[in-house]
Formats: C-alpha cells, sequence, structure tokens
C-alpha cells in the first residue's frame, strides 16, 4: 500500500502578502531595520483580488508609498494595471514574489473571496524565527501554485 501524501496546506492571502514584505523587509527598509510597514489590499465581488498597496512609516503619522499593484487598470489608465514601486523604493525579490502571487492567485485562498473588502496587515520588524515562517509559508504558496520558490539570498538577512 503506498501512503497517501500529505495535502498541501493553502496559504491564506494575508500571510502570502506578509510573507513577502517579511522576505524583502531588509531591501525595503534601505538599511534601517526597524519601523512598520502595512499591506493594504482590496477584494472584489468578480471574485479577485484587485489591488495591493504597501506603505512605510518612517515616523509616527508620515507613510510613503513603497508599491502597489493592480490588477486592471482605472478608465484613464490610472493607475496602471502590474506593478508600480514609488518614492525610490524598489525591491526585486518583493516584485518577483508578488509577480508570481498575483499571477497565479486563483491557488491562492481568501484572494477569491467573492466579497467586496479591505484588508489591512501590520508587518513590524521580523525575528529570524518569522523569516523562516515566511520562507515556509511562501514555499508552500508557491507549490500550490505549481512553481519552485528559491529563497532569495537578500531575505535572509
Amino acid at each position: 500500500m503506498v501512503p497517501n501524501p500529505a495535502p498541501i496546506e493553502r496559504a491564506q492571502i494575508y500571510r502570502v502578502l506578509e510573507s513577502a514584505v517579511v522576505l524583502s523587509w531588509k531591501e525595503l527598509h534601505q538599511g534601517s531595520h526597524k519601523g512598520v510597514i502595512h499591506v493594504e489590499y482590496g477584494t472584489a465581488p468578480e471574485p479577485s483580488l484587485q489591488y495591493l498597496k504597501i506603505w512605510l512609516a518612517r515616523r509616527q503619522g508620515t507613510w510613503d508609498l513603497i508599491c502597489e499593484y493592480w490588477m486592471c487598470p482605472g478608465t484613464s489608465t490610472v493607475p496602471a494595471a502590474g506593478l508600480t514601486f514609488s518614492n525610490g523604493y524598489y525591491s526585486a525579490h518583493l516584485a518577483q514574489m508578488l509577480e508570481d502571487v498575483m499571477g497565479h492567485h486563483d491557488g491562492i485562498p481568501g484572494s477569491l473571496s467573492g466579497d467586496t473588502a479591505l484588508g489591512l496587515i501590520a508587518v513590524e520588524s521580523p525575528t529570524e524565527d518569522k523569516r523562516q515562517k515566511a520562507g515556509s509559508c511562501m514555499s508552500q504558496a508557491y507549490q500550490r501554485v505549481g512553481l519552485e520558490f528559491a529563497k532569495y539570498a537578500g531575505s535572509a538577512a
């Protein structure tokens, strides 16, 4: 008798988005390791993930837009569809993870809720344990959508 392989746990969209930020922390903070990053996302009845915005708290009450990802352009092509970085921020690792996840969001529950909803995730400076859990979550999410997750050298520190 051949044992059944363990089912692949489905990572919720908020965990996948949080993990992408944790794994890109060093690039996003541009050398600083303290602070808070907010991940804002919206779903609609279609059902689908409509947009994603990532913000960095530079100091109390001041937020910088790091990037935004829109599934469809606005009526005047603003905002543009796809990923756009702002205010001098850039992370190749985050860009790759978001492209992979957003391109396959049908395999990740919570991104296709069927409801109009807004989500907000607050991500604080990650510990080593949090980075390891984020890597595991992202690996599972990639496996779920049939991709292989490569641990990025820049995400480990």
